[in-house]
Order: C-alpha cells, then sequence, then structure tokens
C-alpha cells in the first residue's frame, strides 16, 4: 500500500511538473516585447584608442561618459506581421557623438517576405524597403532564460565578418525579432554583437488583442528609397574619406 501511494504522489508531482512548464511556455501568437539595446561606449572607446599614447581627450572622456547608452525599443506582433518602433532613446546630453541612428522604425510583413525600415543617420533619412533578412543560422545546445521564456541559442556572420548570437523562443511561433534579425523558428527575445558592444534583450513580453491600427507604418518625408545592400552602399561611400573610422560608423549604422 505504501508503495503504491508513493508511486501516486510521484504521478501527481510529474503532472503538477508539467503543468507548470506547459502554462509556462504557452503558445503566444499576438503580443507586445520591449527591448532594451545597451551599447558599451567604454569599450567602444577604448577599442578606438587602443593604438593611441597619452591621450589626454581620452582619459576624459572616460571619465565623463556613462558607461552605456541604453534605449528602448517596442515590437509588436501577429502571425502576420510586426512593428517595431522607438519607445524611449537615452537622451544623456554626453551621447550627441553617440547617435549614429535616430527615429528607428519597421514594419514586417511575413505572408509577403516584405519589410520596410526608417533609419536617419545624421543629416540623410532612408526607407529600405526588401525581403525579410534570412541569416544562416546555426543552432547550438544552449539555452536562456529571457523574460520568462526559455531561449535556445543559435549564431550566424552577418557582413562578411561580425559574429552574432541570438537567443530564440519556442513559445512564440514568428520568425520575427527586433531590428532586422529573424529567420529563426520562433521570436528571437536576444540578441549579442560582441564586436560592436552591443546586447539587444527582451525585459517584458506580453499578449494583446491588436487590431490593424497597431500596425500602422509611415514613411518618413524626403527619405531615400533604397535596399539593405543600397543602404550599405551609400554610407560607404559617403564615408570613405573618413579613413579607418568610416567602416566602423558603417557597421554601427547597419546594426
Amino acid at each position: 500500500m505504501k508503495t503504491k501511494n508513493s508511486h501516486l504522489l510521484l504521478c501527481f508531482v510529474l503532472m503538477l511538473v508539467l503543468i507548470g512548464f506547459t502554462h509556462a511556455q504557452q503558445i503566444m501568437l499576438n503580443g507586445k516585447i520591449t527591448y532594451e539595446r545597451k551599447y558599451s561606449l567604454l569599450k567602444d572607446l577604448e577599442e578606438q584608442n587602443k593604438d593611441e599614447e597619452d591621450n589626454v581627450w581620452f582619459e576624459q572622456m572616460k571619465k565623463n561618459l556613462p558607461k552605456y547608452k541604453i534605449d528602448l525599443f517596442e515590437l509588436t506582433f501577429s502571425k502576420k506581421q510586426a512593428v517595431y518602433n522607438t519607445l524611449q532613446e537615452d537622451e544623456n546630453p554626453m551621447l550627441r557623438w553617440y547617435k549614429t541612428i535616430t527615429e528607428v522604425s519597421q514594419k514586417t510583413v511575413f505572408d509577403s517576405d516584405s519589410t520596410w525600415a526608417n533609419r536617419t543617420v545624421y543629416d540623410k533619412t532612408y526607407l529600405i524597403a526588401d525581403s525579410i533578412s534570412k541569416p544562416i543560422w546555426k543552432l547550438t545546445g544552449e539555452y536562456r532564460e529571457i523574460a520568462g521564456h526559455t531561449c535556445r541559442r543559435a549564431t550566424t556572420i552577418l557582413y562578411d565578418s561580425v559574429y552574432v548570437i541570438a537567443f530564440y523562443t519556442d513559445a512564440i511561433p514568428v520568425s520575427g525579432g527586433p531590428e532586422f534579425f529573424s529567420g529563426l523558428p520562433g521570436m528571437v527575445l536576444g540578441v549579442v554583437i560582441p564586436r560592436m558592444h552591443t546586447t539587444i534583450f527582451a525585459t517584458k513580453v506580453n499578449t494583446a488583442v491588436l487590431t490593424e491600427a497597431d500596425f500602422v507604418f509611415k514613411s518618413k518625408k524626403k527619405a531615400i528609397k533604397v535596399n539593405r545592400e543600397g543602404y550599405r552602399n551609400d554610407l560607404s561611400s559617403n564615408t570613405e574619406q573618413w579613413g579607418k573610422y568610416g567602416n566602423r560608423f558603417v557597421l554601427k549604422a547597419l546594426f
């Protein structure tokens, strides 16, 4: 009798664990995700000045600059489409030289394999219209908890040399994510770009009842219409006289 009761208790406990796991990983097809994009100013500054000696300007900047530039974004998504907008920009006055891109907004329509993005780079505004980005991802066996969701790790190489780590969740079976990061079996909730000293991680994931009004996207006035390749080429052309910093500036604007 004791053995039978123990067996029943074990089955009951396992059932509770299974129910809890299923609830935690409940499939979500509509919702809103808040992302925190964190850029390490100190690491970027150190990299730019690693060959300099006795640089008084560099030491002064280290003292005055905040350690990170932190911006918030919101992704509104359904199985059919998604929009991504700036929620809050870091307004620290010391960061004016680090605002490579402003006025970020983007719309993706999954059914038609289409995406549109507004990007303002200094005095130029672009409307980037293209198919959805589809990097060649390599899935790994590592997992991480992000905003209450179990996420699997994946890696890829972008623009020939930039190593990117992403974390996606099967609980949101929408092949999207922040900015141009997509192409995985579920929603991307985390991105790490070591070379650019940048991370993008979801801080809140909520279900929501959405209407077409939630997916409105407007292109900026007088925007230059390009695809992703045209955007990159124009940035490269505009910075070809900048020396070694030009290539890094282009990469910042691409990410």
